[in-house]
């Protein structure tokens, strides 16, 4: 990048799908990045293809003035830092994807000679990507709130450009971007929209409509209206729908989006504004939630219906 400030080698934390994609990215982007990986780590072989340098944590030195993007799972973050350190030179520019580590850990306080910054896509990975490779439109947030340096911000603008952030970054503490990232989640992405698909999509079936209809008016036309409603907004879309829909969407929502759904979505808030949620995930056991969720998902028809039509529909 021309009269780029990032002029010292960015560092990347692990190789997982959001590391990757910010890897290439920047990459392509002329930066460079090496990536820092366990010795013996599963993603050594994808690193070597990709053609990025490998650091091995706890063998090599970190490069002097590099930054650091810390892009391994949040709960991983403490431990690392505890574990290295004292090999990180004070001063050192440490990029977190999502403000959750910092906020649960208070890890600017633990390791006050670091700057602790964030810059928080709102993307999955592969989106992450997509979008870079087409030319397409990303947003991001970002906080400077625990750096160190007054450049801290220019840096973080110039990094979220060559990531290909084209709206934005905007202003968010490490606490406001976590809050409204755990509760999106929980009320609307991963906690509402696929099981009330299900749970349509299986209404459907018991009344005897086929499994290809259900799946389309269920599941696949879940993104076409989503994609309708970011790209319109929600005046121009409700503009847009066809009269059976206004009438029957209006119906519904007043008994869905009820007093009950509401109470729920308070509860949902509160366990994240005390932090309650923090201890939850302290006492899951990832895997074997993971592992009961996807088996669950493997029972449903919806996902052999899925498997079954996506080669000719994506």
């Amino acid at each position: 990048m021309k009269n780029s400030i990032i002029n010292t080698p960015l560092v990347m934390v692990g190789f997982g799908s959001q590391a990757k994609a910010w890897a290439l990215n920047l990459r392509d982007s002329g930066l460079k990045v090496l990536v820092a990986l366990r010795k013996n780590s599963p993603s050594s072989k994808l690193v070597s293809s990709l053609d990025f340098e490998t650091l091995i944590l706890g063998e090599d030195a970190f490069p002097e003035n590099c930054s650091l993007l810390l892009l391994i799972p949040d709960h991983s973050h403490e431990e690392f830092l505890k574990d290295h350190n004292s090999n990180i030179n004070a001063g050192t520019k440490i990029i977190y994807g999502h403000g959750y580590s910092v906020l649960k850990s208070q890890l600017h306080n633990i390791y006050p000679n670091f700057s602790h910054l964030l810059l928080a896509p709102k993307a999955i990975a592969s989106e992450v990507r997509y979008q870079y490779e087409t030319k397409g439109k990303l947003g991001a947030v970002y906080s400077d709130e625990y750096a160190l340096n007054k450049e801290d911000k220019e840096f973080l603008f110039e990094l979220a450009s060559a990531i290909g952030i084209t709206a934005g970054p905007f202003l968010a503490s490490f606490e406001e971007e976590t809050r409204a990232d755990l509760f999106s989640e929980q009320g609307l992405l991963c906690g509402l929209i696929p099981y009330a698909s299900l749970a349509c999509y299986n209404k459907l079936r018991e009344k005897g409509i086929p499994k290809e209809v259900a799946y389309m008016e269920c599941w696949l036309e879940t993104k076409l209206i989503c994609d309708a409603m970011v790209k319109m907004g929600p005046e121009k879309f409700f503009n847009l729908i066809s009269p059976n829909a206004l009438i029957g969407g209006e119906k519904a929502q007043k008994q869905l989006v009820s007093g009950t759904f509401k109470e729920t979505l308070n509860g949902l808030i509160e366990d994240i504004w005390d932090k309650k949620f923090f201890k939850e995930c302290d006492e899951t056991d990832f895997k074997q939630l993971q592992s009961e969720v996807l088996e669950f998902w493997r029972s449903q028809e919806l996902s052999s219906t899925h498997d079954q039509l996506s080669k000719d529909l994506f």
